[in-house]
């Protein structure tokens, strides 16, 4: 059973997750966000126009401010950063249970030939990573997120924030791109 319930569809189209983590004066934003929210498509770019949609949204999240905003004030420069594509094979998991036939357990998975045919299906997932070490970190009361307006086809990033304070997570829409995070750091 708990085959059948583990993660189906490892992200959403349309919602972006982004984790948030502060320790002391560092700041790290990281961003997995589906190929669908970013170029339109989430299979393997071949095509010279899919190309040149994959290499113009990586250079858009090569530059920060096109996703998010963090105030002036909270002094912060960018440490490093890290900007990629992830391909993901869908249900590849299923191909592990071939050379363990002897399993009686494992006979059901040969019946479910529907699976097969998922399991060259690939997703891509575009991943940002982000570290800034701010000099005044505490003046951060609120983070926007241009991030909608840099990529019209994401509707929702859902955000995992840490802090010393404590952990809590926001959902970020398009209309309210921005997220309040007085008293968390």
């Amino acid at each position: 059973l708990a085959e059948e319930t583990r993660q189906v569809d490892k992200h959403e189209h349309g919602v972006g997750e982004l984790n948030i983590a502060i320790d002391k004066n560092i700041m790290d934003f990281e961003f997995m966000l589906p190929g669908a929210d970013i170029v339109g498509f989430e299979y393997e770019a071949k095509s010279d126009q899919d190309i040149a949609l994959v290499n113009s949204a990586l250079s858009k999240l090569e530059d920060f401010n096109n996703i998010f905003e963090i105030p002036n004030n909270a002094q912060c420069k960018i440490a490093s950063s890290e900007v990629k594509i992830n391909q993901e094979e869908e249900h590849d998991e299923h191909d592990e249970h071939d050379e363990h036939d002897e399993h009686d357990e494992h006979d059901e998975h040969d019946e479910h030939d529907e699976h097969d045919e998922h399991a060259t299906e690939v997703h891509n997932e575009f991943y940002a990573k982000y570290s800034f070490e701010c000099g005044n970190i505490k003046a951060i009361s609120k983070i926007e997120f241009p991030y909608f307006a840099t990529f019209p086809n994401s509707g929702e990033l859902e955000v995992q924030f840490i802090s010393e304070v404590g952990s809590t997570s926001f959902e970020v829409e398009a209309d309210e791109p921005a997220i309040n995070t007085e008293g968390k750091i």
